[in-house]
């Protein structure tokens, strides 16, 4: 007899898999794939929504709660059980009927005249003050909306409200052919673009059972290498403007603003933007590369050697805003956030396109923003490294491609499951193709996992030390506001 919904999922988790992606479809059907990160294989256990419900596995599974209320507000079916179904992207402006992954209807709804903002979860009691953030800021970053119950100066709970502007990336991605696909996936957000671009990609050449040569696999590496690197400089340099270190800040900047600029020169866009697509990839020069490199370590080592020494910026980061191994496996968290907190997982050990790379595994125990932002001072030399590697390479290898991809990739049909570790962490695409043309496209970026995590972290914490926490977090709102 097979095993249930719940219990195949359990067993997954509990011999040690990884969730990389919890799928819907139209047609009434769940999808959870699992990966078993140390022979790579995928497992995909499925269950059947039965009058517009199914059995929820957040009460197991945490990690799962946003998954299954987003399936919800989405197609509109049931997760039973469910401890906490609020609202996560509806708002109180969506028909009641509105379900817009449930029909392919690109009519518009007729939004209700009511207040937008869903109600939000606080603390009750003598004492207690609520402070509300956003969902605008005193900056360019994008929406959310965050409400601190507080006792004092200290943090009781934190209700945090993303999808603020929710685009409906995944019903705009269906019936797209393969190339209209690529142009949106790039935009899906700025931090994370070669990452999302090379899942896309990865996909098609797999149903096309089609392998990237060599030369191919380098430049791909060097693209999401460049990525990581301008995600972390950017990382880097909020961490101390959390706590007033403007030197630090303004001169992590300016290197970031340096690198960009040599993005721009060698692959003709700061955020590698179109870089990407089946059977391609942008290329340079070793020579240029090397340069861009030579030029990006001058800078970066007097920058490590001041942070390193400021006692100060030190003391303040240590302890503050602890993320305890307990519960980086209960909530799926991913990338930095989670091996800072001890979890031994780096998407590129088991994606192949890095099998010859060796890469350094970079870890951390402590949990708290000190170990986040060592741990990106760490990953960015090894990225450095790795271009550096990449580069020897590619000069021995030469530019040519010796396998061109398929002519026509229109009658490409069927489902894969693509992965990539992004700066943010393991960012997935679940997609289906019928000749050619998207059906189902689901985006489950890493940034999705760690953002309960951070609403769970920072109570217990005083309310001054929030920026100091989101900015070692530094989770991107666009990845989850798809």
């Amino acid at each position: 007899m097979p095993k249930s919904w719940i219990a195949a999922n359990l067993e997954y988790k509990k011999a040690g898999y990884e969730l990389l992606s919890y799928l819907a479809t139209r047609e009434g059907r769940l999808h959870a794939t699992w990966l078993n990160p140390v022979d790579r294989e995928q497992k995909d256990v499925s269950t059947q929504v039965v009058d517009n419900h199914f059995p929820s596995l957040t009460r197991q599974l945490p990690e799962v709660a946003w998954d299954e209320r987003e399936i919800h507000d989405l197609f509109g079916y049931r997760p039973e059980g469910h401890p906490d179904l609020r609202p996560l992207i509806r708002t109180p402006r969506w028909p009641h009927d509105f379900y817009p992954l449930r029909t392919r209807s690109n009519i518009p709804p007729q939004w209700l005249d009511v207040e937008p903002d869903n109600p939000a979860k606080t603390v009750t009691g003598d004492g207690i003050t609520i402070m509300k953030v956003g969902p605008t800021h005193a900056g360019i970053i994008e929406s959310g909306h965050f409400v601190f119950s507080l006792i004092g100066e200290n943090v009781l709970y934190l209700d945090a409200h993303l999808f603020q502007n929710h685009r409906g990336v995944e019903l705009l991605l269906e019936d797209r052919t393969i190339e209209d696909v690529r142009r949106i996936v790039s935009r899906i957000c700025a931090g994370d673009s070669v990452s999302h671009q090379t899942n896309w990609a990865l996909a098609v050449e797999t149903l096309a059972r089609w392998t990237a040569e060599p030369p191919l696999a380098l430049r791909r590496i060097i693209l999401l290498e460049c990525e990581r690197v301008l995600s972390h400089l950017n990382d880097l340099a909020q961490i101390p403007a959390g706590v007033g270190f403007q030197r630090a800040h303004q001169l992590a900047l300016a290197i970031k603003e340096y690198w960009q600029q040599g993005l721009k020169r060698l692959f003709g866009h700061r955020f590698l933007f179109d870089t990407v697509r089946p059977g391609e990839a942008a290329a340079t020069t070793p020579d240029d590369l090397g340069a861009l490199v030579r030029e990006l370590r001058r800078r970066w080592v007097p920058w490590r050697r001041l942070v390193e020494a400021h006692h100060g910026f030190n003391d303040r980061m240590a302890g503050v805003g602890i993320v305890k191994p307990q519960d980086v496996t209960r909530f799926g968290a991913q990338g930095v956030v989670a091996r800072a907190a001890g979890k031994a997982l780096d998407a590129r050990s088991i994606l192949p396109l890095y099998d010859d790379m060796a890469v350094q595994f970079i870890q951390e125990s402590a949990g708290d923003v000190k170990a986040r932002f060592y741990v990106r001072v760490a990953e960015l030399e090894e990225s450095l490294r790795l271009l550096e590697e990449s580069a020897r390479r590619l000069r021995r290898w030469g530019s040519n491609d010796s396998s061109p991809f398929i002519e026509d990739p229109s009658d490409l049909s069927g489902r894969t499951v693509t992965f990539t570790e992004s700066p943010h962490g393991l960012n997935v695409h679940d997609i289906t193709l019928a000749r050619g043309r998207v059906t189902r496209y689901h985006i489950r970026a890493g940034t999705y996992r760690n953002w309960p995590l951070l609403a769970h972290t920072v109570p217990g914490n005083a309310v001054a030390d929030f920026p100091l926490i989101n900015k070692s977090f530094e989770l991107c709102y666009s990845c989850v506001d798809r």
